[in-house]
Order: C-alpha cells, then structure tokens, then sequence
C-alpha cells in the first residue's frame, strides 16, 4: 500500500512538473510574440469574451502566433506587469517545473526564482528610468511606477544608482552560484562537442589509412597478377621456341601428352640464366598508370542506353568559396574619410542548394532527342551533357557526312519533340572550339541563383579589375564575371519582366561591394521614376551633382537627361584635356602618375533608351554617340537598357559602340537580331535568362542572372547613406545650353554661335516690322533649316518674340537706331 501511494505521489509530482513547465514555456513564448499593434483589440475585449463571436472576428488581425489567449498573456505581462524582464521569473517557474519532474530538491530551484524575480523587479525599475522610445515595453506599469516613486524620492541619478548597486549585489549574493554552473555547464557542453570532433575525426582518419591500404594491397595484387601473367607469357613462348628447334623424328604423337609437363619443368631454370631485361619494367608503368587515373581522376558519370550512344554527364564547375567580410572592409578615401564596404549579411543566404540532378530526366530528354534525330537519319556518335542552373547543353557529335544546316532547320520541329510549353530550346551549331553541336534543353528542377552566393566567391574576392560586374552562372555553373572598364559599354534588351531591371541592380550591387565612394560614381537616368529610386540615399558618396539639377538626384525628366548626358560629355572632354598635358593615353596611366588628384570612374546608368528616343530624339542619341565612341580612355562607361529592341531605339551608330550586349527573353527572331545580330534570345526562359555577347566572343554564351531583392537593395544603399559623407563634393561640369534643335552653345560661344545672316535677317525684320521664316527665305534665299535657325537667334536675342500657333511674330525692336544699338551691346 505503502508503495502504491508512493507511485501515485511520483506521479503526481511529475504531472505537474510538466503542467508547470507547460506553462511557462507557453508564457515565455507568447511574451516574446508580443506586437503593440494587438494591444487595441485585447483592451476592448474582455476576458469573458475570449469564445464569443467577437473574439472570432478579432482573431484575424491578431498577429501574435499563439492567437487570441496568447497575445493576452502578453499584453499582460508586459503592460501591466515588468515588461520584456518578466521572462526571468517565468524562467524560474520553468526551472522549478524541471526540479518537480526530475523529482529533485526544490530548493535550489525556490532560490533561483526568488532571485529572478527580485532581478526583474530591479531591471524593469532600471528601464523605466530612462527617456528611450523602447522604455515602455521593457519596464511596464509596475516598473514605471517604482521609478517614479525613486526618481521622487532621490532623484534620477540616486535612483540610477540604487538600482545599479541592488543589481550588482543581487548578482554577486544571489546569482553567482547559477552563473558559475551556467559557465562551468557550458564549456562542459563544448567539451564534449569539441571530443565528439575529435574523435570523428579520428575515426575519418582511421578509415582514411585502412582505405588506403586496402589499395596499396589491391595494387600489390593486380601488380602480381599482371607479373604472373607475364611469366606465363614468356613461358609459353619460351615452350614454343623448343618445340621449334627439336628435329622432327622426335616429335612422336605418343610423347605430346607427356612434353607439357616437362617442358614446364625444363623451362623454368632456363629463363633464369638470360632473362630478357626489357620485358620485366613493361607492364609495371602500365599498370601504375591505370590505379593513378582510376583514383586520382575520376571519370564523369555515365548514363547507360540501349539504343544509341550512352550519355556522358559532365561534372559542373565548383567555385572556390569566399568570405568577403574577411577582407578589408573599413578603408579611406583619398579626402581621409571612413568608409566602411557593406557587409555580406546584407544580402539573403541561399537556400541549401541541391546540386543533384534528374538523372531519369535527363535519360528521357535524351532519348527523346536521339529518336526525333533518327527520323531525319542524322546519326550521333556521342553525346554528352552540361547540367546548369535551368538549362541542359547536350553535346552532339555527329557522323562525319551530317551538315550543320540540317540540324539548324530541326530547332522548332525538337522544340516540339521536348514538348516544351516555355520555350528554352537553343541550337549552338557548331559549339566554339569543339567538334561538335549543343542543344540547350531547360531541366525539370531548375536551382535559383541568388546575388549572395555569386559574390562569395574566390574569383570576385581577389579580382584585380578596374570595374567588376558580375553577370551570373554559365550552363557549367561557373560564376561570371566581367571587367566594364574593358567592355566598354553594355547595351541590355529584352521583354517587360524578362529581368532587364533586377540585372541592373546586380551590376549596381557589385560595383558597391567592390569599388569605394572616390573610385567610382554614378549618373543614373531613370525615365520610369521608380526602378532607380532606392539609390536616392549614395547622394553623398556615389552620385555626383550637377548644376542646375539640385532637385533630381536621380535623374527622370527626359529634357534633363539631356542635360545630365551633355554634362559628362563636358567631363569627357575636361578629362582628355588632363591626358594631354599630363601625357599620358588612358585613365590608367594618368592615376599611376596623379595618385594626388586620380580620377575616379563614372558610370552612366540609363534604364529605359527608348523613352528617351521617343521625347528627345536626336538630342539624346548625339551625346550618347559621343561619349560611346570617345569616353573609354577617360574611364566613362555606359549600361543603357531598353525594352523595345527596335531599330529606331538601337540605331546602327549606338549599336556599332556596344561591343557588349545582353538579350533577355524577346517576342521574335527580329528583336534578337536587332540586339545580338543573331536569333535564340526568342527562346530563352525570362526570368533572368540572358544571352551574353561581348567583343572577344564569336557567339553570344547563356547565363543566368542572379535574383536581388529591392528589400536587399533598400538594405545596401541605406547601409551606405548612413555613414559619414564625403568632405569633397563631386560635382560636373555644368551643362551647355540647348536650344531645343538638337544644337547647343554655352555663355561664351554664344556670339561664335550666331549665323553669319544674322544682322542682315535683324535689319530686314525690323525694316519690315514682320517676322517669319518665308520672308528670309525668299529675301535673303535661305533654306528652310538654316532660316529657322536664325530666326531662333532673333528671338533669343530679344529682336523678335516667341512663336504662338499660327499667330506672326511681333518685332521688339521699333527702329533701326535701336537695332544698331542692341547689336553693338550684343559684340
């Protein structure tokens, strides 16, 4: 009997442990659930409603996880009660509900809440002291209240002090038993992590020699295998020489059963006198050789067919990984200023990345793409595959007499063969370098690739280009990366979603995390006002000002983007002024011998061309011209987006100075062709698959653009903005003026500007007191442009008004005295 209450006890004591533990565990967790934004609803809704019909249409807009109840808790203890420190006392309670359930001594577990409640007492009097906006939620009604009792009593340095001095004699009395067990339990749990990695890898080690030996003993043995075999070869040679020279009348048929025994015997000593010295070394190398490549070069693996040759599927690329917050990240400028580069943690870590593939799929792909090349009798050899991030290249190597031509013509009847809804189906015939053709066949579990994991990477870490970009993985899952500097410009194209902005911010991105605020600025034109907003906040570091532009520092009024690029065309012109007195020919040179006063590197970001084309026309496509064809030297660099790939955006004299392009998907065969001067961006995937063509490529390469989020960029670019700004400004050159016709002059060329019919048109209109463009036209035989021309200057000049309409034009000046007086003041 006595044993059975004991049991029950037992049981009861540990039930209510667990309860206890339940409890605070739950308690815990919907305290640090809490939301301020629940505290409207809780208030109006009191306890007994908690099941009711309101309660049901409040538990919608709840956002603490554990719902109604849970953010009821939480309101309570952190309102009413010591705020956030109430998680102490509520962690006693869990300690106390172990101590039950273990059936230990509570005592220890009753000091340990006593203390952690008088802590929280003590903390949350110690918050409510302080004036910081987070006060209220950290001390509560109670905490509030003791400090202003304190703060009453002895004032806020007192209180302070009482508070600091019970905290600190609370600890050392109280707590510091549980903190020495807390340490000591600690560094006995690494112990015990660092043992368990030893002796794993004590165990890896092991097994590591055991292997090893293993291959030594398998290789001792083929090594005697192949001597045994060998021997046995001389042997029988040896055997066949004997019987060679033996006279014929001894060769009885009675004897041949009886030879072979004794000519082992006989053959065996007589090797031994003249052994051959070249045939023993023979085979050794041979066989060394195989167990070299067999466990030092592992061969691709091989998917097995039937019919048709068997599939080689090539291993990908592995990138040497990187941490770039192991470099250097706080530098300074060239006016001594601390920069700080913005941390990898800015960006999202990758999901854990599958690098398996559907080997079944591939087979079937493959199969498929064998049997639809059997219908039109072109045989294959072998063929082997490349899996990358959303495309499979499968390499073809075709029988001697098939034409290249053939297989072109078959890439919509394939297309139609893989029975791909998206497209994605891409024809490389011939494949650069190699004897053979590449078919690109998007995969069924295609693998994202984020901005995180391209830049942390050994080739982007230590790179030594002027201006890195990264661009992305190829189909070998190799990471991408470029020099702009040796582009020169990059010309981007492709649909509406198809990445051409995302792609942007890569580029934008990898310039921020490799280049500091004096190496390198920005010009950025974003006609659509809202792709380049983000960067409004490196207005002290990266982008530079110009005059007259104060108020947009992110450049959208296409009349001002004019402006903007006549501007660094102006700097352009500045910089090779530089280049001719220090003589020198490139940016390069001239930073190697003006370290003092270097150059740093301006980027001029336009994302929408055709906007631009369409408002300005000319006036845009004259100083992109210019500052394509010239401003390579000076380090000036252009990345112009478009999503109209016409040729009325890309005209021929932009397209002949974009060496370097990038194609997103496009709606048709012409819109590729006007990008890359030839077809397949129609058949790309979207969604940052792109087509890569540079001046040192003879076909354009398939990469997949890394994803960054704008909750990334937001991240960088407000990492940036908040450090210290730069002491020297940067500002351009003030642009030139334009009037409108595609023409310009500034202040000082005004008079150099002015036609030389000028005077003559000004007597002639103030004789007349009319203005139009007829009358100089048929009194001073003008053509239609040029008198127009003049007739602007008149009006600029104050000798004629503004054109209304169809209304004439009045003539200012009344008299000829006038006129004469207003020309001498104008030379």
């Amino acid at each position: 009997m006595d044993m059975k209450a004991f049991l029950r006890d037992r049981l009861v004591t540990e039930a209510g442990g667990i309860a206890l533990m339940l409890a605070a565990l739950f308690c815990i967790a919907a305290v640090l659930g809490f939301h301020a934004e629940d505290e409207p609803y809780i208030v109006t809704l009191p306890w007994y409603e908690i099941f009711s019909n309101a309660a049901k249409a409040v538990a919608g807009t709840i956002h603490n996880p554990f719902g109604l109840f849970g953010a009821r808790v939480s309101v309570f203890f952190i309102r009413v009660l010591l705020g956030y420190p109430v998680v102490l006392p509520l962690a006693g309670f869990l300690a106390l509900g172990w101590h039950l359930f273990r059936l230990k001594p509570l005592g220890p577990a009753l000091f340990f809440l006593v203390y952690s409640l008088l802590m929280a007492l003590d903390l949350s009097a110690m918050i409510g002291l302080s004036a910081a906006p987070f006060a209220d939620v950290m001390s509560g009604a109670t905490g509030r209240m003791m400090a202003s009792f304190l703060s009453t009593i002895i004032g806020y340095p007192g209180a302070w002090t009482l508070t600091a001095v019970i905290g600190a004699l609370l600890t050392f009395y109280m707590g510091r038993d549980f903190i020495t067990e807390a340490i000591a339990a600690v560094s006995a749990f690494f112990a015990k992590v660092s043992a368990t990695v030893r002796m794993i890898r004590a165990e890896r080690s092991r097994k590591r020699r055991e292997k090893e030996e293993r291959e030594v003993r398998k290789k001792a043995a083929r090594m005697a295998v192949a001597q045994e075999k060998e021997r046995k070869k001389r042997e029988k040679k040896e055997q066949r020489a004997a019987k060679s020279s033996t006279p014929k009348p001894k060769a009885a048929p009675v004897e041949k059963p009886l030879k072979p025994p004794v000519s082992v015997r006989e053959a065996k000593p007589e090797p031994e006198p003249a052994p051959p010295p070249a045939r023993l070394p023979a085979p050794e190398p041979i066989v060394i050789a195989a167990e070299v490549e067999e466990i030092e070069a592992p061969e691709p693996a091989i998917v097995r067919s039937e019919e048709g040759p068997d599939m080689i599927i090539n291993p990908g690329v592995r990138e040497a990984e990187a941490d770039l917050d192991e470099r250097k990240l706080k530098v300074r400028t060239h006016d001594h200023v601390q920069y700080r580069f913005p941390s990898i943690d800015l960006l999202q870590r990758p999901k854990d990345e599958d690098e398996s593939y559907d080997e079944r799929h591939l087979a079937e792909t493959k199969d498929r793409l064998l049997e639809k090349l059997k219908i039109y009798k072109i045989d294959v050899l072998r063929i082997s595959t490349t899996v990358g991030p959303r495309v499979a290249l499968f390499e073809l190597e075709l029988a001697p007499e098939v034409k290249i031509s053939r297989i072109k013509s078959l890439e919509n009847d394939l297309a139609m063969a893989m029975a791909s809804s998206s497209g994605g189906i891409r024809i490389i015939a011939p494949i650069p370098g190699k004897n053979a053709i590449g078919v690109e066949i998007p995969i069924s579990k295609p693998r994202p690739v984020v901005m995180r994991s391209v830049l942390q990477v050994e080739k982007f870490k230590n790179n030594t280009m002027a201006l890195p970009i990264v661009l992305g993985k190829s189909i070998s899952n190799e990471v991408i990366i470029d020099d702009l500097a040796s582009m020169p410009h990059l010309l981007i194209a492709g649909a509406t979603g198809a990445g051409k902005s995302v792609a942007i911010n890569v580029l934008l991105t990898s310039l921020l995390y490799s280049k500091k605020p004096d190496e390198v600025k920005f010009v950025l034109i974003d006609p659509k006002r809202v792709e380049l907003k983000p960067y409004k906040l490196l207005k002290d570091h990266f982008l530079p000002k110009i005059p007259g532009m104060e108020d947009q520092i992110i450049v959208t009024d296409p009349q001002k983007a004019v402006s903007a690029l006549r501007s660094v065309v102006r700097e352009m012109e500045h910089r090779y002024e530089l280049l001719e007195k220090c003589g020198v020919r490139n940016i390069g040179e001239y930073n190697k011998k003006m370290k003092a006063e270097a150059m740093f590197y301006l980027v001029v970001v336009i994302d929408e061309l055709a906007d631009l084309m369409i408002t300005a026309g000319r006036e845009v496509e004259e100083p992109i011209t210019r500052l394509a064809q010239m401003a390579r030297a000076v380090g000036i660099h252009l990345i112009v987006a478009t999503q109209r790939p016409s040729v009325d955006v890309i005209t021929g004299i932009i397209k002949a100075n974009f060496p370097s392009r990038i194609a997103f998907q496009v709606a048709s065969k012409v819109d590729s062709r006007t990008i890359l001067d030839v077809s397949g961006a129609e058949q790309l995937l979207g969604s940052g698959d792109m087509l890569f063509q540079s001046a040192k490529m003879s076909k354009p390469e398939r990469i997949q653009c890394p994803y960054i989020s704008l909750s990334e960029v937001d991240a960088i670019t407000e990492f940036i903005g908040q450090q210290a700004p730069l002491k020297t400004e940067c500002i351009l050159p003030e642009p030139p003026w334009s009037n409108g016709n595609g023409s310009s002059s500034g202040s000082g060329q005004e008079r150099d500007a002015r036609d030389a019919m000028f005077e003559e048109a000004a007597r002639l209109v103030v004789m007349h007191q009319q203005a139009s463009v007829s009358l100089l036209q048929r009194r001073l035989r003008l053509g239609f442009s040029r008198a127009g021309r003049v007739m602007d200057q008149l009006e600029r000049n104050g000798i004629v008004s503004a054109g209304d309409g169809s209304k004439p034009r009045e003539v200012l000046v009344k008299s000829e005295d006038s006129l004469e007086l207003l020309l001498r003041n104008l030379d």
